[in-house]
């Protein structure tokens, strides 16, 4: 079978949707598929729109020889992506890993509004985030739409008037399998990630700031590093911190996972509902929250039984099995012959 995966961002650039394209590639390729990539790359040099339409005339020859195409976002790709197939009549599926409009929302007016109270109590859009909204309502009801959580499927189904039967379900893999760990020299939480302002670094920064008043050893490290830079730094470090505004299904809590630290989670999470009891959660708009998490996280007892729940809790999921599930989609909903 012949793929084409659209995708914003792909290694080296630096984030989830990255790493799950190139991984999702290549495991549909070991399993004998054909797998061609379009991403923006160096389009995204041009302005808004533009650099749109430029990635719809890039993706067009692929689509054309393609018997499937795969999206995985909801707007920058997905658009073009849904044109190009249009245009061939070929079967789209669209993957949602976060939500464009809510983070654009959140980054234009620094309104901190949980994903889950977005659709609610979002102040007036722009002209553009209608555009955005209308657009994206347009797309999910012409494409197969995969979900990576409940979490998300559910706020989506309410805001875009999906019929949540009718959406698919495939969970992220834990890419690597178990990793080598090591005992921490010091106490250093590990908060890496895009800067912006979902991330909640402002509340972070205030939080760990009260935190060292009680514990003053403890060190945070932020900022954007290669995923096994990453790696490397999670295996030798205390613990992982993700206090993000929302956090659909993060990737960072996997990796944490596989090597076996604990971490600090926002509730507003997927992951807070299936791996909350293998860490400390937090309400992300709540300073002193997040402070006392952190001073909890270095008690002794609370660390060591974090780290044995982890120890026992086996996560085997693969990118094999993602491609098998997007394999066994395509089959059942009757697109092409695998």
């Amino acid at each position: 079978m012949r793929f084409l995966i659209a995708t914003g961002i792909y290694p080296p650039e630096v984030g989830g949707p990255a790493y799950y394209a190139k991984n999702l590639g290549d495991a549909l390729r070991e399993k004998g598929h054909h797998v061609n990539l379009g991403t923006f790359g160096a389009l995204k040099r041009l302005p808004s729109g533009l650099r749109h339409l430029a990635l719809f005339f890039k993706l067009i020859p692929h689509a054309r020889s393609a018997d499937v195409v795969i999206a995985l976002d909801t707007f920058s790709a997905a658009l073009p992506a849904l044109f190009a197939s249009r245009l061939f009549r070929k079967p789209l599926i669209v993957r949602t890993g976060g939500d464009f409009l809510w983070e654009q929302y959140v980054e234009r007016t620094g309104d901190l509004l949980p994903l889950p109270l977005f659709y609610e109590k979002h102040r007036a859009f722009t002209l553009k985030e209608r555009c955005m909204f209308a657009l994206t309502r347009y797309l999910l009801h012409r494409a197969t739409i995969v979900f990576s959580s409940v979490f998300q499927r559910d706020i989506w189904a309410r805001a875009y008037g999906l019929d949540a039967k009718k959406t698919h379900l495939i969970e992220n893999a834990v890419s690597g399998g178990l990793c080598e760990t090591h005992a921490p020299a010091e106490k250093n939480f590990l908060a890496f990630g895009r800067d912006i302002k979902l991330k909640n670094t402002s509340h972070l920064y205030e939080a760990f700031t009260l935190a060292q008043q009680k514990i003053p050893g403890i060190v945070l490290e932020t900022g954007q590093v290669p995923h096994s830079e990453l790696m490397d730094k999670i295996s030798c470090g205390y613990a992982v911190i993700l206090p993000s505004v929302s956090e659909v299904s993060p990737n960072y809590i996997l990796d944490a996972i596989r090597c076996g630290k604990p971490f600090i989670l926002t509730k507003y999470s997927e992951y807070a509902r299936l791996y909350g009891d293998l860490g400390l959660l937090v309400d992300p708009l709540d300073v002193n929250d997040i402070a006392e998490k952190i001073v909890q996280m270095c008690d002794e007892t609370t660390y060591a039984e974090l780290s044995r729940r982890i120890s026992t809790r086996l996560l085997t999921r693969t990118y094999a099995d993602v491609a098998e599930d997007f394999q066994e989609l395509v089959k059942n909903m009757g697109f092409v012959n695998p």
